[in-house]
């Protein structure tokens, strides 16, 4: 069986092939610079709380200069420093998926609530931007569902555990997703805790072999979190929320040129726009 397809001239193919791989470029160039960020952040964390190499009073790396240690639950940590529960430093909430076989309650309009998934978080960068779902105003108000706000820092920890990221506009998750709101701004900022939600040890949480059995809401809200100096977190957080706020501009950026790129094939190959040779 044979089709006719009708085409733009040969130049003009070769002018929208031009124009989209500009697009595709721009945004690996974006995907990948976004992942030496990440490298530098993950870098800037262990050495600063992992190895306690922060810069002491003279500037000097504090553990290698003789810096004081005293002992916690998670061994040997500056002195000045301390240990707290999760529950004490945020709000944790988890979410909630109404029932499926319900599906007035679930939406694919953007009008609507992104609704997170597993997938979603494994899908996205360090900010989420995108859902696959969303729910409607009916399902939050029925099931009760709470409001993830902006700028929480999200973790999944059931099947699969450790997935972390921020949410970047008031959305909800499912119950598979532990939201923490942070209480003190002061305290702890969201740079902080995603960088070490994303470096935790999570077997350490589980009792049996199997950590996607072992881990529930409970021990997450009972989870050792490392609450550093103020001074410490206060210049941490100075040198890694610039490295995130280029990280959001770039994915901001990425999600604009995808959705330009998506529009734009159609109508050119169809000839609805046209190029300039």
């Amino acid at each position: 069986m044979r089709y006719q397809i009708n085409l733009p001239p040969l130049p003009e193919q070769k002018r929208i092939a031009e124009i989209l791989s500009s697009l595709d470029d721009k945004i690996e160039l974006n995907t990948k610079m976004n992942k030496n960020l990440e490298e530098i952040a993950q870098a800037i964390f262990k050495q600063w709380f992992v190895d306690f190499e922060f810069p002491d009073e003279n500037g000097n790396p504090y553990k290698s200069s003789g810096g004081k240690m005293i002992q916690s639950e998670l061994g040997e940590i500056p002195e000045g420093w301390s240990v707290k529960v999760a529950d004490d430093l945020f709000e944790i909430n988890i979410g909630k998926t109404p029932p499926r076989n319900e599906k007035e309650w679930f939406s694919l309009d953007p009008k609507d609530t992104k609704w997170l998934s597993i997938k979603d978080l494994g899908n996205s960068g360090a900010f989420i931007l995108s859902t696959s779902e969303y729910l409607t105003s009916d399902a939050i108000k029925k099931f009760n569902i709470k409001i993830v706000p902006k700028g929480s820092v999200v973790l999944s920890f059931k099947l699969t555990v450790g997935r972390v990221g921020i949410v970047n506009e008031e959305m909800v998750t499912n119950e598979a997703i532990a939201h923490f709101n942070m209480k003190h701004e002061n305290e702890i900022t969201k740079e902080y805790i995603y960088l070490y939600l994303m470096n935790f040890n999570y077997t350490s949480l589980g009792s049996t072999s199997s950590i996607a059995i072992a881990v529930n809401s409970k021990i997450i809200k009972s989870m050792p979190i490392l609450l550093p100096s103020k001074v410490a977190l206060s210049g941490f957080s100075k040198n890694v929320k610039l490295l995130y706020d280029k990280i959001l501009n770039n994915q901001l950026e990425n999600q604009s040129l995808t959705k330009t790129r998506d529009a734009l094939l159609p109508k050119l190959m169809s000839g609805e726009i046209r190029v300039n040779l």
